[in-house]
């Protein structure tokens, strides 16, 4: 039986306006990534794939329950093969969970921690740089996501593993500057990661359609007001 045509609406269809991102975020944007080397021909086409790929799934998605929808649909949707599919995302819960913007975000923690940034306020700059693609161009993608990750138990689980790998390269990069051994900056970074949940989490129990960047400047400013371990002057 061939696969249901699921007729996909893209997510763009239901991206309401936002207020862009402060007129400094392409400034650290560019500061953050101008020493990084471009990618190569093919890897462009890659990440162009894979982003097609992602967003035919999420409007499949959110067209249709999650679980009513296979790879092969998405694999048909989308032109591809399956097995590309597989290759490119593992499972269909990696279709949710896979960012390509956590590349970019590591870089630019890296930039800011670098020239003496606390991990904080390294984080927050660094989500400034990506702000404008992910949490406006990207909108409706990436709300769309958030509601799967905290609705679906699958993509939620696999979320939670995507999560603790990104903590260590998170603690890899603050334990790179020497100010930190690693176990100190695995804490650090899970701390931040955990404010970023939580943050996301508030958003999408109480103000899904409102800016959730409030919600993590709040939870912010009470790390910062609080007995924060990076409120302490680094070893020397």
């Amino acid at each position: 039986m061939a696969p249901k045509d699921l007729r996909p609406e893209s997510p763009a269809a239901h991206a309401d306006t936002r207020a862009p991102a402060p007129a400094h975020v392409a400034d650290r944007q560019h500061a953050a990534t101008e020493d990084a080397p471009q990618p190569g021909l093919r890897a462009r086409k890659k990440a162009a794939t894979m982003h097609h790929i992602q967003e035919t799934a999420l409007a499949l998605f959110s067209a249709n329950d999650f679980d009513a929808v296979s790879i092969e649909q998405i694999a048909a949707a989308a032109e591809v093969s399956p097995s590309t599919v597989y290759r490119y995302f593992g499972t269909k819960e990696g279709l949710v969970v896979r960012d390509e913007y956590d590349e970019p975000l590591l870089a630019a923690v890296g930039y800011h921690v670098a020239r003496g940034a606390d991990p904080a306020s390294a984080f927050l700059a660094a989500l400034d740089s990506i702000w404008e693609e992910h949490f406006v161009i990207e909108d409706a993608s990436t709300r769309t996501r958030i509601r799967l990750w905290m609705e679906v138990p699958g993509v939620r689980a696999a979320g939670y593993l995507i999560i603790e790998e990104r903590i260590d390269e998170f603690a890899r990069v603050l334990a790179g500057t020497g100010r930190w051994t690693f176990p100190e900056a695995r804490v650090l970074s899970s701390t931040v990661t955990g404010m970023l949940v939580a943050a996301l989490r508030n958003w999408y129990e109480t103000d899904t359609g409102g800016d959730w960047r409030e919600h993590l400047t709040e939870v912010s400013s009470l790390l910062r007001g609080g007995r924060a371990p990076w409120a302490q002057p680094p070893r020397e």
